[in-house]
């Protein structure tokens, strides 16, 4: 079972996606974080059922949500770069993902 590492800018990530949720209708952000989070318990006994995105990232759809969660399995760790919508520019997320790729 691999430990899960949810890295700032994911956080940060997350945050964002979190309060338009809620500005939209109250509740909607604490469903999203709950299926978030259930996703994680899957990842942690499943680190590679993620479908291969970018050299070493992969990433698994939050569909219900729009969202991507983009994570790299690093020894006995997931590390979690980022949660995108994507509904967006996939250049984008590349940017975004290589800015957060640990060296």
């Amino acid at each position: 079972m691999n430990e899960n590492v949810v890295l700032s800018g994911a956080e940060q990530d997350l945050f964002i996606h979190y309060c338009a949720l809620e500005r939209r209708s109250e509740g909607q952000g604490d469903r999203m974080n709950t299926d978030f989070l259930a996703t994680l318990d899957l990842l942690a006994s499943n680190s590679h059922m993620g479908a291969r995105y970018h050299g070493s990232i992969r990433k698994w759809s939050l569909l219900d949500w729009g969202l991507g969660i983009y994570y790299a399995v690093e020894g006995g760790r997931n590390m979690i770069l980022a949660v995108q919508h994507l509904r967006q520019n996939p250049k984008k997320i590349r940017t975004v993902l290589k800015s957060r790729m640990p060296q």
